[in-house]
């Protein structure tokens, strides 16, 4: 919610390789509202949310981001199974594209303007990071905060000694106080910014502050969060939220009506491509054509479409200009349809050589980590063993905490999430969380304050 008499934070919501929305209201936001983005107190993220925050606090320009997103979205695609492809490795991506794309000095950047939601392993407790002392510290947590188990890897990576997964998994969209954060979300839901859902239907999932529109399309936005779709889609959904920003900055006063007339680029007509038919018949429907606005023009609802006028035309000429490029002449062959059979058949053949050459890749990029991961495997059998042994005879063996110690190298300094200024995190309508008295438990206590 955005309240100019107590402040406003700003939390993006994990949403796997939907990202382009984050990008698109960001972009609205720079342009129309940037005091908004300017004087927020606080930025919150989970997941892709964290990247972006991040990657928008250290500068990055518009068109560093499409591109990086845009070959993380090929990587993926370009393999005959997509994601599930042994020889995609999304962590290692992230780590060496951060390295590279990141300033030197990014830490000091971010610490103390954004929270990164992260979920401790040994307990399953969501943790909020906010004060990094190196480059090195914001990569480990960025990578630490998109890791889903068993889809990125087994063995979970460490943020100061300490293993985390995905934040999603617990807070996938954390905030202090949900009275002045406006949360952001591709997923129609209760959310400041995200789709209308054209569904009448009123059913609601909620599951670790997930609170989403049970609706068709929001079941296929899941699916594509983990298998991206093409780079068009995304694109269209980069415009939707441009447009849902425009909405919500309307709906609170915070810009008059949004000026017509926004020209494209030389060479490409905006108004020609919306005029034209949709050649299109559901949003997950790959396009025929070039037109970059199908899917956003049939998504919108009628009342919405007269906003398809006011699109950034950079944003416009960022994302074209980045679908010519992906659009190769060997992508066209690749993506002809007789060569997708073959390259399905030829599959049982393939599929077994590729694996062992990726399985001997990951073996040498792991030699240096062997000790420390064999540690946490010997540590992470001992306490499933315990927990199964309790179950199966709970009077005859104590139980013992999940949250024990690990082992690590070096000593944890992440504190949870209940010990950071302003209280703990807030479900919407319900009290705190209290998760205190449990993390003075299992962890010792450090020095009050934000990570």
């Amino acid at each position: 919610m955005f309240d100019p008499r107590r402040g406003w934070s700003l939390s993006f919501s994990g949403c796997g390789f939907l990202g382009f929305y984050h990008v698109g209201v960001t972009c609205c936001l720079s342009e129309r509202a940037p005091h908004v983005l300017r004087d927020a107190r606080m930025f919150f993220g989970a997941s892709s949310g964290a990247l972006h925050g991040v990657a928008f606090l250290c500068g990055l320009q518009l068109d560093t981001i499409i591109h990086v997103l845009a070959d993380l979205i090929y990587s993926a695609r370009s393999h005959s199974i997509g994601t599930l492809h042994p020889s995609f490795r999304v962590v290692e991506f992230l780590r060496e594209h951060l390295h590279r794309q990141l300033p030197a000095d990014a830490h000091r950047l971010i610490s103390g303007r954004i929270c990164i939601s992260l979920t401790r392993v040994s307990d399953g407790k969501n943790v909020l990071v906010s004060d990094f002392q190196s480059k090195d510290e914001v990569v480990d947590a960025l990578v630490c905060s998109c890791f889903i188990p068993f889809y990125c890897g087994l063995i979970p990576p460490s943020f100061r000694g300490v293993r985390y997964v995905d934040g999603g998994l617990s807070d996938n969209i954390p905030f202090f106080d949900a009275k002045t954060t406006i949360t952001v979300s591709p997923f129609s839901g209760e959310y400041d910014i995200c789709p209308k859902a054209k569904s009448m239907n009123f059913l609601y999932m909620n599951l670790t502050q997930f609170s989403v529109h049970f609706c068709s399309e929001n079941v296929y936005l899941l699916v594509r969060a983990l298998f991206p779709p093409d780079l068009k889609v995304l694109g269209d959904l980069c415009h939707q939220g441009y447009l849902d920003t425009i909405r919500f900055l309307e709906e609170n006063g915070v810009c008059s009506a949004p000026l017509p007339g926004l020209n494209l680029p030389p060479g490409e007509s905006e108004s020609e491509s919306l005029e034209s038919p949709p050649r299109v018949a559901a949003r997950g429907t790959k396009t025929e054509g070039d037109a970059p606005l199908d899917h956003v023009h049939l998504s919108l609802l009628p009342w919405d479409k007269s906003v398809l006028t006011t699109l950034s035309p950079k944003l416009t000429k960022v994302l074209s200009k980045e679908i010519k490029r992906q659009q190769r002449f060997t992508d066209k062959i690749c993506n002809c349809l007789p060569v997708k059979v073959l390259s399905f058949v030829m599959l049982p053949c393939t599929l077994p050589v590729e694996s062992a050459i990726a399985l001997v890749r990951r073996l040498v990029r792991w030699l240096p980590d062997v000790p420390e991961d064999i540690l946490w495997l010997q540590w992470a059998t001992v306490q499933m063993c315990s927990r199964v042994m309790t179950c199966l005879f709970p009077t005859s063996r104590p139980q013992i905490p999940a949250s024990s110690q690990q082992p690590s190298p070096r000593d944890s300094r992440a504190c949870p999430a209940s010990w950071l200024p302003g209280g703990d995190l807030h479900t919407r309508g319900q009290p705190q969380r209290g998760q205190a008295e449990a993390a003075q438990q299992s962890h010792p206590p450090v020095r009050p304050g934000v990570l």
